[in-house]
């Protein structure tokens, strides 16, 4: 090999190594060895998820939906959210499922995913899905926040409700409403076939009947309205909520007005 063909086999060996380099450098953000990178701070992520748009999303996937209520329970961590398909006749939801997406020192948000599907039986829709999601520290004084609305539905708490788990005299049924409706139902079958019926609504949504009395209502004072022939229901209110306890008495029965405030004398309001 001549002189002038081995500075020219170099040359090409000198620019394969500086092309090397350049595209090495390129890969690496132009860091040296031990040289260490730091991360750009991420967006933000957005309190509120966007709807998705049914002409663009696939049929099976699924969607953001809004849920109408929720209840904490007296640890302050488990959360059940009240979701469903809407005021859509004969519909259910497939596959629902609650989770926290975003939580900071003044709120969190909770979004509802799944997707709206025929019912297999429409008798049996018509009323919402309990959801649960539990928090790493209680909510405090956190508001919810619905992803799919940016809004903050109604928010009820077992705090404010007399403690019936803990009273073998009540055994909780099924209860059914609307999944449009922004209230919160719970019925219970009591001694000898009477019924109490356990409720919650905003206060601006509730209408109270003519009151007969005052009552206790664990450390707060209730109102008494109804009757001895069919029912009497004790009423309170908590900030923008107003609660409500019914007892029925069984078929043919009645209770006075003293058994009624014995009966809620006998609660637990812990």
């Amino acid at each position: 090999m001549t002189t002038s063909e081995r500075h020219r086999e170099r040359g090409v060996a000198v620019a394969l190594v500086a092309l090397t380099a350049t595209v090495a450098l390129a890969l690496t953000g132009g860091c040296s060895p031990g040289e260490r990178t730091t991360d750009h701070a991420a967006p933000e992520t957005p309190a509120y998820v966007t709807l998705p748009d049914w002409r663009t999303t696939p049929p099976d996937a699924p969607a953001t939906l809004p849920w109408v209520s929720a209840m904490v329970a007296r640890n302050g961590i488990d959360i059940t959210v009240y979701s469903g398909p809407g005021d859509a006749p004969c519909k259910e939801l497939s596959q629902p499922r609650a989770t926290v997406t975003e939580q900071d020192k003044t709120y969190v948000v909770v979004t509802v995913q799944g997707r709206i599907v025929d019912a297999t039986d429409c008798a049996a829709t018509g009323s919402p899905l309990p959801l649960v999601v539990s928090l790493r520290k209680p909510l405090g004084g956190r508001v919810l926040r619905d992803a799919a609305t940016a809004q903050t539905p109604p928010t009820y708490f077992e705090r404010d409700l007399p403690d019936l788990s803990s009273d073998k005299r009540w055994s909780p049924f099924p209860s059914h409403w609307m999944p449009t409706d922004k209230g919160w139902y719970q019925g219970y079958n009591g001694p000898q076939g009477s019924v109490l019926l356990v409720s919650a609504r905003p206060t601006d949504e509730a209408s109270l009947p003519e009151p007969v009395t005052t009552v206790p209502i664990g450390s707060r004072r209730g109102t008494v309205t109804g009757d001895a022939r069919r029912s009497w229901t004790a009423w309170w209110k908590v900030g923008a909520v107003t609660y409500s306890v019914r007892l029925e008495p069984p078929e043919g029965g009645g209770f006075t007005l003293t058994q009624f405030k014995q009966e809620l004398a006998g609660l637990s309001w812990r």
